[in-house]
């Protein structure tokens, strides 16, 4: 019989840093609730004691390390994991935070693979007992690395290895016409089934590919991949289709991208337009200028640009008003509830009115139900891609779905 999912309580005042820390922990499988006060907080605890707690430090009333102090003086929570998040650099605040009891402290903006790790394995400890402040028995051997080094490090041979024997592969999720319901393109992912473990969440690995220089060869595998396989199409029954790759900021920064994609797309006879470029909205503000010149390279040979996850970044309009740029993607945080929150419901229409102001298309990822269809078509979105269709498929799924549906 399976194992329930862990619950955690996310707890910070900003309700879009309450959303974000959702739509990445469910993703993972957990089950979230959430308070946007310290008081709040204490009264989930009381209803419902969470598997394990993401708290804020800093928060209007109470804040995050009264909060953590509550919880751990009272013998039926102390046992319960924290995890302190905060923008505040001092190590200060970080010493205070542990000392209110708190496991752990993680530095605002989270990165997600970090994030991932540190809930996973409080959860494993917990699971084992090893919270137990007062356990009895000799202290434990020190190695010189904690169990949080260890899985990294555990993960990074994998990764190496995964690279020297090929495991990737690629999936595609269709995006479809919101007007004609008929797919007009496909988003290409990057997956990787880890030997003796299963799936991996690329929000885990691609980060940690980019932090050991790997994402360069990944990524050009990635392009080389998939501009093949348009042209197995474009030769075939399914005929030529547009198909976005997403790119790492490293990518542009450490490698050649411009001469990989000439090379790649000259060696494979596809047409430069059926490829489109994906970056993230923080990725096109990392060296800046050295960003646009690239792109703008990429878009007089003829390649589209994406901007993904748009709306979630700190891109301003004066920037976005100088790339290359052919579409925007509004992120799945603003999807997943535009139906019943009218803040991301006005934020969603805001950025399909700016899209079309700039002669941009706007695709919406993340669609899952026939009321966000609904919503979109009016407000005049472009295209969807998202489980309501099409979950991201291998090769040969797909094939017979773009047969029918083309």
């Amino acid at each position: 019989m399976a194992s329930q999912p862990a619950t955690l309580l996310i707890v910070d005042d900003d309700p879009q840093v309450r959303k974000l820390l959702e739509t990445l922990l469910q993703h993972e499988g957990y089950l979230t609730l959430s308070a946007g006060s310290g008081e709040e907080a204490l009264q989930s605890v009381a209803k419902q004691p969470p598997d394990l707690i993401l708290l804020d430090v800093m928060m209007s009333g109470m804040d995050g390390y009264e909060v953590a102090s509550r919880l751990k003086g009272d013998e039926a929570t102390a046992g319960i994991p924290i995890i302190m998040l905060s923008a505040l650099s001092e190590s200060s605040a970080r010493v205070s935070g542990l000392e209110t009891g708190a496991e752990e402290f993680i530095s605002k903006p989270v990165e997600r693979v970090e994030l991932w790790l540190r809930v996973r394995n409080l959860l494993r400890l917990k699971a084992r007992g090893d919270l137990a402040a007062n356990t009895p028995g000799p202290a434990p051997r020190q190695t010189g690395m904690n169990v949080h080094d260890l899985a990294r490090q555990d993960l990074e041979n994998a990764l190496r290895q995964a690279v020297e024997r090929s495991e990737f592969s690629v999936h595609y999720q269709p995006k479809v016409e919101v007007a004609s319901g008929r797919i007009c393109a496909l988003e290409a992912l990057l997956r990787w089934e880890r030997p003796n473990y299963g799936a991996v969440s690329p929000a885990v690995f691609v980060p940690i590919l980019e932090s050991l220089g790997l994402i360069v060869p990944v990524g050009r595998w990635v392009i080389d991949t998939v501009c093949q396989q348009i042209a197995e199409w474009q030769s075939g029954d399914i005929g030529p289709v547009e198909v976005s790759v997403n790119v790492s900021g490293h990518q542009l920064i450490e490698g050649d991208l411009i001469a990989d994609i000439a090379r790649i797309l000259a060696q494979t006879g596809v047409a430069p337009d059926l490829l489109e470029v994906e970056l993230t909205e923080g990725s096109l503000m990392e060296n800046t200028q050295h960003t646009i010149a690239s792109l703008q390279r990429l878009h007089t040979m003829g390649v589209k640009i994406s901007i993904d996850d748009f709306g979630t970044g700190y891109s301003s309009l004066a920037y976005l008003r100088r790339f290359p740029i052919d579409t925007l993607k509004i992120d799945i945080a603003f999807i997943r509830e535009v139906t019943t929150n009218p803040q991301d419901a006005a934020i969603t229409r805001t950025i399909i009115e700016l899209a079309h102001s700039l002669n941009l298309r706007v695709v919406a990822e993340g669609v899952e139900t026939q009321a966000q269809l609904a919503f979109l078509k009016e407000a005049g979105c472009d295209q969807i891609q998202g489980y309501l269709f099409s979950r991201p498929l291998p090769v040969d799924t797909l094939k017979r779905l773009l047969l029918e549906r083309l």
